[in-house]
């Protein structure tokens, strides 16, 4: 009989701990879209993604880098640099969605329709990122590669030249 409720004891602990560990994997795995993410064009910034998850809510900017060159045989620069508020963030499994304001062209105020991205995380650190009205009609590619930064590994301005 000591047997058999020392049995019945252990597997519900064990029961309890999977369910535990689960909720916890499901937890990490949605806030692991938190952190800022970096993406590249033309071996130059290309955009920036910050992303703050909070009670399963996420918030977050998004910058775009606005790059030109003189002629097709100058270099890429950048040129300016235009932040936006994340609107309507969602986050299924793997898959992030959004949308963020668009302005009709790079120098008037005037907004045209909302732009809608889709970030689907590739590893820990590495996600990849589709602008949806550009892949609505076509094969949408393998999207822009995007990269977490790690605090650690980036150093911190003191304001001084280098």
């Amino acid at each position: 009989m000591k047997t058999k409720i020392i049995l019945m004891l252990t597997a519900s602990v064990y029961f309890a701990v999977s369910v535990l560990a689960q909720n916890e994997k499901a937890r990490q795995g949605s806030s692991s879209f938190a952190g800022t993410w970096e993406g590249k064009m033309n071996d130059i910034p290309g955009v920036k993604l910050t992303i703050e998850e909070s009670g399963g809510k996420f918030t977050g900017s998004m910058i775009f880098y606005f790059q030109e060159r003189k002629d097709e045989n100058s270099p890429w620069h950048v040129a300016a640099e235009h932040p936006v508020p994340l609107l309507s963030p969602h986050v299924e499994n793997k898959t992030l969605t959004f949308e963020v304001q668009h302005h009709k062209c790079h120098d008037c105020a005037e907004l045209g329709p909302n732009v809608k991205f889709r970030m689907e995380l590739a590893g820990t650190n590495e996600a990849r990122l589709w602008n949806l009205a550009e892949s609505a009609s076509k094969d949408p590619g393998p999207g822009m590669k995007l990269v977490r930064s790690s605090e650690a590994a980036t150093p911190k301005d003191t304001g001084s030249a280098h």
